[in-house]
């Protein structure tokens, strides 16, 4: 059977699906249109429920979700507090093309792939620092209004990225109107946290306004002697003199101390079974006194905007961030021959990272004769310095049946110091042209990315020059019922500033998507219905070397085919329902070593499918009081590149309680409810990793 073949029973499915809601392209709905919060919706503000109508971060424009000729999934403010969200990867377990949690439990930093691909992640749609280890960059979740997942090639819009695309998250901004919360929580692994969020006018103009976003966080973890410290403030302040002009100043500083990430575990034990018994999820293979992760990030910046007449706008977002990580850590390396005494390692991986970039935007909305443009035409430069040591030696071993922690350990001196300054400049070009329902997007960006590399401990410099042309090209047909169907080309480049084992450098990889779909949002509802048939290619593809730890190997091509839909309702005030299910084929079809040619991608599952649906009684003796209870199937998948090591597939149920009396919400939330032991991958004999275990949070939050 071919891959046609295979795709036709998901295309059939995908008409039925339709068809069933009662979707015709040739149907025009007449239903008087309400006026809502949401008829008002800023592409960056709050959204009513879970369904968002608007982006700009599949455009840089305000632009609606249906005319947008990519994937695109918007996960609101509302549904981070519904499932009660501690992490990004947490928000997404629910969106399709996404998978998260594939290390398991690791406070120490968000782990997704994006079809198939590691994503890269921008605050405020600019990039976060991305270093050696800095690049995990974990964003506290309470100081967002959303989080938005473009999927799919996107370098003609935002530079060097992989092609599965990108999570931009939109951080929380001043209101007109006075609002303010505080809240506490409690919960599973001593989990104790308290929350404050202010905003409103400065003065009786309302041309000043302010907000303030705090969060502090003392957590233990599910692995023994671990920890998850977290502190958070985010003041932000607007001042609009008129209603053309707006300047937004935009400050975060995020700190978090956290000991062992846990995982790393033995095969033999965890996947597969041991004589000596199974190994404890909360089985702590390193050393409480040794181990430590301590990031600390700090950024700065604004977002201009003035609007010069009827016809042009000008932007410039500008930001400067920096970035520290001090880890030192005792790691798991292989059961020996009794298969209880594990082998241990010491790394000591420290990096700091700075980062400044600035983004100018001129949009024009102008017609010529019956076509109506919105043309954007942009130019941004970004600089980053980047300074990373590590060390790496041996441990004493220890019984993981019978452990016995206090080994003297002994840190090792640098094997490797690097500096590496890096700047991009693009210059890009956009037009978003409708003519009666059709609207066509062409995009267009050149690149230039000059990287200079000193190690400081031989003394030799290196550099690497990388230019590149990427676009996009898409249309779409917007129905009067809501329907739009749309087809896109696009592709992308992203510099592998990696070095081999032996020193060698890498050639940038790049990647090319085909993607045609459906998206459905009925007039005057808030409803979104999205259905996706894609196929992304990446050349120079990289891969985890399997002789030498931490390094990586440039292995070719990498395909990956799949359907993805994704449904959200609101069907009255206080009913949310959503739905996902993801397909992927995935085939390395190019690569310099048989073991892995023909293999599938690692991490990625063929299927995946989740349902949430969440209801508050709006009337009676128990009006506030609601319930919420979903339901996820992640299917098997291979954890390292050569398939020698499967996981089985697992299914997940959360549930939620939650009930709202004048100006409070208490809300209890229980995630993994029945508390199931499973295993997320396999990298390799030494390395498994359980995932999330049950978690149990209760929270009461006071508004105003």
């Amino acid at each position: 059977m071919n891959r046609t073949q295979t795709l036709r029973p998901l295309i059939a499915a995908m008409a039925l699906a339709f068809a069933a809601a009662g979707v015709r392209a040739e149907e025009t709905r007449l239903d008087t249109v309400s006026v809502s919060a949401s008829a008002l919706e800023d592409a960056q503000g709050p959204v009513y429920g879970y369904v968002a109508k608007r982006s700009r971060t599949g455009s840089k424009t305000d632009s609606p979700l249906v005319e947008i000729p990519q994937s695109v999934t918007v996960i609101t403010k509302e549904q981070l507090q519904d499932q009660a969200v501690s992490g990004i990867d947490q928000s997404l377990r629910y969106s399709s093309g996404v998978v998260g949690g594939a290390y398991g439990a690791d406070a120490r930093s968000d782990w997704l792939l994006v079809r198939g691909f590691t994503p890269a992640f921008f605050l405020d749609g600019m990039t976060l620092p991305n270093g050696a280890w800095t690049g995990q960059s974990r964003v506290e979740p309470y100081g967002l209004e959303r989080v938005e997942v473009l999927k799919g090639p996107s370098s003609v819009l935002y530079g060097q990225l992989p092609p599965g695309g990108m999570v931009n998250m939109v951080s929380k901004r001043p209101t007109d109107a006075a609002t303010g919360e505080v809240g506490v929580e409690i919960g599973s692994f001593n989990h104790k946290q308290a929350t404050v969020d202010l905003s409103g006018p400065l003065n009786a103009e309302g041309t000043w306004l302010y907000r303030l976003t705090a969060l502090a966080s003392d957590s233990d973890t599910s692995i023994d002697h671990g920890e998850d410290k977290r502190y958070f403030i985010a003041p932000a302040l607007t001042w609009k003199p008129d209603a053309d002009t707006s300047l937004t100043f935009l400050a975060r500083y995020q700190k978090a101390e956290t000991g062992n990430p846990g995982g790393f575990l033995p095969a033999q034990g965890t996947l597969l079974s041991n004589p000596n018994g199974s190994i404890s999820p909360s089985f702590d293979p390193g050393e409480p006194d040794y181990d430590r992760y301590d990031k600390e990030m700090k950024s700065i910046g604004y977002e201009f905007a003035h609007v010069v007449n009827d016809t042009w706008t000008v932007r410039q977002n500008l930001r400067f961030a920096e970035t520290d990580v001090l880890h030192d850590m005792v790691g798991a390396n292989g059961l020996q021959a009794d298969l209880r005494t594990l082998n241990r390692y010491v790394y000591t991986p420290h990096d700091k990272t700075k980062m400044f970039g600035v983004d100018n935007q001129a949009e024009a909305r102008f017609s010529t004769g019956t076509l109506q443009h919105v043309v954007l035409a942009g130019l941004d430069y970004r600089k980053t310095n980047d300074h990373a040591t590590s060390g790496f030696g041996a441990a004493p071993p220890i019984d993981v049946f019978d452990p016995v922690y206090g080994a003297d350990i002994v840190t090792p001196a640098n094997s490797s110091d690097v500096t590496q300054k890096q700047s991009q400049l693009g210059l890009y070009l956009q037009d978003q042209i409708k003519l009666d329902r059709w609207v066509l997007t062409l995009s267009g960006r050149q690149d230039w990315v000059d990287t200079d590399v000193h190690d400081n401990l031989s003394g030799k410099d290196s550099s690497q020059d990388d230019r590149a042309f990427t676009g996009r090209a898409g249309l779409n047909y917007v129905f009067d019922s809501g329907l739009a169907p749309y087809v896109a080309y696009s592709t992308s480049f992203q510099p592998t500033l990696e070095r081999s084992f032996a020193g060698e450098v890498f050639k940038p990889t790049t990647g090319e998507q085909y993607e045609g779909g459906i998206k459905y949002q009925p007039t005057g509802t808030n409803h979104m219905v999205t259905a996706a048939l894609y196929q992304t290619t990446q050349e120079n593809a990289l891969t985890v070397d399997p002789d030498h730890a931490f390094h990586s190997v440039q292995q070719g091509e990498i395909r990956v085919r799949g359907f993805e839909f994704e449904s959200k309702f609101n069907f009255r005030p206080g009913f949310n329902v959503m739905a996902s299910y993801t397909y992927s084929d995935s085939e390395v079809t190019k690569s310099n070593d048989p073991a892995t040619l023909g293999k599938e991608v690692a991490l990625l599952p063929r299927h995946q499918a989740a349902l949430w649906a969440d209801y508050t009684l709006q009337g009676g003796n128990w009006a506030g009081l609601g319930f919420g209870a979903g339901v996820r199937y992640v299917g098997s998948s291979y954890g390292d590149a050569a398939n020698q090591w499967q996981a089985d597939p697992y299914t997940l149920v959360d549930l939620s309680v939650h009930y709202d009396i004048k100006d409070w919400r208490m809300q209890l939330f229980v995630s993994n409810l029945t508390d199931k032991e499973y295993i997320t991958a396999c990298n390799s004999i030494n390395w498994c990793y359980y995932g999330y275990e049950r978690t149990i949070t209760a929270s009461a939050r006071y508004r105003w």
